[in-house]
């Protein structure tokens, strides 16, 4: 049966609902996380190996990561606490076994500091002190997830920058210190505040959305694998709307994943079905791979010309017709003069739409 966790921020406290199986819920267990901890942010996962469930909590005031082991009878032990430094304002938890030795370990983006944290798990509920990465002075990062992005086996760490305007990729090598930075514009004034990612486009490659409260929009990149992301396309979410949290889920069950997007400035919650289809070939035969992206939402086939060193040119955008829903694209020479052409699925205007090449794409 499902439970829920909420992390109490003006109370210093999380509370346990222990769910019944049939949609509802016991009445709000209380655990303190500290006098003036406001507690922003949760995360599970079983940290000490005994197949129950524990919480760990960001606990923003007092600065640090408060643990909870899960006795796995919805009761929990007393909050011990880790350190994430003076004035470190930890923001939203990662878990996930960054030092691949099968225990768990805490990755915490500090918004004070402007740093990534990694509080390393030795078995038992124990954790190291922490380890920090800086990012960039004035960089307030407010949110942190951990994946593969560039299929190595290795864990990287992702980073939104709320006052930077920009997104980052912490990449690994063999070793276990985060090397390699990269950082991705998610627009002037854009105040990132959270992000989703999967696989949105089924390439089988990770790709992200984030959601930009100050531009009222989210945003899609789409990524190449190799642990590097196309420049962010931005679907509006409307005026004053103010997006702050993101979900994804296949809400209409039509094999596609769907977008659920809480906004503060219109106090509600938006489904938004962001999907494109994309294919890759030398569309100027120039000897480099390009892309052709079919957008739903924008209406529009976008041309990325490649440069060989996994670097592109500026857009080349085609507008589709008015009412355009486009779901597939499909490359080829359709008309033999050794130049690739473009097949358009377009689900709105019930059609297939072929863009011939005529001339060499610049």
């Amino acid at each position: 049966m499902t439970s829920l966790a909420v992390a109490n921020f003006c109370t210093y406290n999380v509370g346990i609902f222990l769910g019944y199986g049939n949609g509802t819920f016991t009445q709000q267990h209380i655990l303190p996380t500290g006098n003036g901890s406001c507690p922003g942010s949760i995360a599970l996962g079983d940290f000490n190996s005994d197949d129950f469930l524990d919480i760990a909590v960001a606990n923003e005031i007092t600065a640090n990561v408060g643990m909870f082991l899960g006795y796995g009878n919805g009761h929990f032990s007393q909050q011990k606490t880790h350190s994430t430094g003076t004035g470190s304002l930890s923001q939203p938890l990662a878990v996930k076994d960054v030092s691949n030795d099968s225990r768990l370990d805490i990755v915490v983006a500090n918004f004070g500091d402007n740093n990534v944290g990694i509080l390393f798990g030795y078995g038992g509920g124990n954790f190291t002190d922490q380890m920090t990465f800086e990012i960039g002075s004035g960089t307030q990062p407010i949110a942190v997830v951990v994946e593969d992005f560039n299929q190595e086996n290795r864990l990287d760490i992702f980073v939104i920058n709320y006052q930077t305007f920009n997104v980052m990729i912490l990449l690994r090598d063999g070793s276990q210190p985060l090397l390699s930075m990269t950082t991705y514009s998610t627009g002037n004034n854009s105040h990132p505040q959270s992000m989703i990612i999967s696989d949105f486009n089924n390439d089988s490659k990770l790709d992200i959305i984030v959601a930009n409260q100050g531009n009222d929009n989210i945003g899609m990149l789409v990524g190449y694998g190799d642990g590097t992301f196309m420049t962010q396309t931005t679907y509006s979410t409307k005026n004053g709307s103010k997006p702050c949290s993101l979900a994804y889920g296949g809400f209409n069950n039509d094999s596609m994943l769907d977008i659920a997007v809480a906004n503060t400035g219109t106090n509600n919650v938006e489904i938004r079905q962001v999907r494109f289809s994309i294919a890759v070939s030398d569309f100027n035969n120039d000897n480099c791979l390009d892309i052709a992206v079919a957008n739903l939402a924008s209406k529009d086939v976008v041309l990325l010309f490649g440069g060989c060193k996994a670097t592109f040119g500026k857009l080349q955008s085609c507008a589709m017709d008015y009412g355009s829903q486009l779901y597939s694209i499909a490359v080829g020479d359709f008309n033999r003069d050794s130049w690739i052409d473009i097949a358009v699925a377009n689900y709105g205007n019930d059609e297939m739409k072929i863009l011939l090449q005529t001339c060499q794409s610049s």
